[in-house]
């Protein structure tokens, strides 16, 4: 048999095993027939590939790239410095280096060329120390939220909400209106038919749902000013943008999670670096140069040169801006789950943070892939074997999602 991917399904395959959803549904039995109603609604229902019968795929079973053994072995070589940090023995983790690295050789073996990182700039670190707090108040631009996000959590909580008062507001600003449309007519849902207003798309989402990504896209449109010495801000987002689609994907494998609220949750788990970059730039400068020249994951080189780490700029910045308890508890423990007692939306963050890391091209600021939290991962309760349909459900909809956030060109209709 072969998994082929639901985008390359076709009528006429035969499935060589049960066809259910993430969350167990049965949909199609072993030896079934894919019709082309079958197709059509398929990814409706999250399923991201199918075991098909070898006899009928046809020539897909041969289409398979030929790894040549250099291709491998700079694949290899590079992975195992990316994963310095990870213990190579842990199920889940050897199951994520082998399929980076089969992925990686391929590309290689097809010319992909394996990125470097930018150069930093030499800068004189200071003296002055500046506290967590420090960094968070004093700049209206960080203690405040976008106004059309604030009257749109007003309008909410006034006795009088309704759906077409979140629809006019949101509908008043084009940008995010746009945005919306975008994302809700997009694979990330796949909804058999297109959706042209924002009231049908809060009814179908749901008031709460569509609030949520409406604070995703304001925050991403919020920091537009860090130095791009510093960071490449699109490289950022695109990280963040994966992070969100890996801890959405797990989150569908759960049953009574939001997993709008876990896309949005991964989207911004790293907000705390941005607000690190803007306030202390040449401080932070001083804490990547020690984690590319101690191989540290970023984190951890935060703690040592600042004495706190960007996650906990961003449990501040949360509770600033009044953000709910698991968002707050989502970008503030991303990397230390057991702070807020392992709580099930910080563990799928944790491990959807190491898995954009590892899966994705960006290279923030430095290579290494942050440590996975054992305790983490067991609190999930899914296997290794979510794997390699979680890391291609991603990729479908990666491309689609970035340009909902990262379409610069939006921002100049308001």
């Amino acid at each position: 048999m072969t998994r082929i991917f639901v985008d390359d399904l076709t009528a006429g395959m035969v499935l060589a095993e049960d066809l259910v959803t993430p969350k167990g549904r049965f949909i199609l039995a072993e030896g079934a027939t894919l019709q082309a109603n079958h197709l059509k609604i398929l990814k409706a229902w999250g399923i991201t590939e199918a075991c098909i019968a070898d006899e009928s795929c046809g020539e897909m079973a041969d289409a398979k790239i030929e790894v040549d053994d250099q291709s491998a072995t700079m694949a290899r070589e590079f992975l195992l410095e990316k994963f310095s940090a990870l213990d190579l023995e842990h199920e889940l983790i050897a199951e994520l280096f082998r399929q980076v690295h089969l992925n990686l050789s391929e590309r290689i073996s097809t010319g992909y060329s394996l990125p470097v990182l930018a150069p930093l700039p030499q800068t004189d670190e200071g003296t002055t120390r500046t506290s967590p707090a420090q960094m968070i108040r004093g700049e209206i631009q960080l203690a405040s939220l976008p106004n059309v996000y604030t009257r749109i959590v007003e309008t909410l909580n006034s006795p009088r909400a309704s759906s077409s008062a979140i629809a006019d507001i949101v509908s008043k600003d084009s940008s995010l209106s746009i945005r919306l449309l975008r994302l809700v007519n997009s694979a990330f849902y796949g909804f058999p038919a297109k959706i042209d207003s924002i009231s049908r798309g809060i009814t179908l989402l749901g008031t709460n749902e569509l609030t949520t990504l409406a604070l995703g896209i304001s925050v991403v449109r919020l920091f537009q000013d860090i130095p791009n010495e510093m960071i490449n801000m699109e490289t950022f987002w695109k990280h963040s943008i994966r992070c969100g689609l890996f801890a959405q994907v797990l989150a569908s494998h759960k049953i009574g999670l939001s997993e709008e609220k876990l896309f949005v949750g991964g989207l911004l788990h790293d907000v705390g670096r941005l607000v690190m970059l803007r306030k202390i730039p040449e401080k932070y400068t001083r804490a990547i140069h020690l984690s590319r020249e101690e191989k540290l994951p970023l984190y951890r080189a935060e703690q040592k040169i600042l004495h706190c780490d960007h996650a906990e700029i961003g449990r501040l910045l949360a509770k600033e801006w009044h953000l709910t308890g698991p968002l707050t508890q989502m970008i503030g423990g991303h990397h230390s789950p057991a702070m807020d007692r392992f709580p099930m939306e910080a563990c799928i963050v944790h491990v959807a943070d190491l898995l954009a890391h590892a899966c994705g091209d960006e290279l923030l600021m430095t290579t290494h892939i942050p440590p996975l939290q054992v305790k983490a991962w067991e609190t999930l309760g899914l296997s290794p074997s979510i794997l390699i349909p979680t890391i291609h459900q991603v990729d479908r909809l990666f491309h689609d999602i970035v340009r909902v956030f990262l379409d610069h060109s939006l921002d100049n209709d308001n």
